[in-house]
């Protein structure tokens, strides 16, 4: 049996991310986008049966659109 050492709350908070274009990853209703270091959780408004989903983020103006990339 293994002994936790500590607890801690996972708090999200709601961000946004500059104007430009970030690769992702896509599963389910989230795309996974890496930025300076830290993890993004962006929610799509439709859902993808899969996980590893490579994707484009392209923000513009502070609106953020995703288009999947073909192999």
């Amino acid at each position: 049996m293994g002994k936790i050492l500590e607890i801690k709350e996972k708090v999200p908070t709601i961000t946004t991310l500059p104007d430009g274009l970030y690769n992702g990853t896509w599963g389910g209703y989230v795309i996974e986008v890496h930025y300076k270091g830290k993890t993004y959780e962006l929610t799509t408004e439709d859902g993808v049966k899969g996980m590893g989903i490579k994707v484009v983020v392209t923000i513009k103006n502070g609106v953020a659109t995703f288009d999947e990339l073909k192999n």
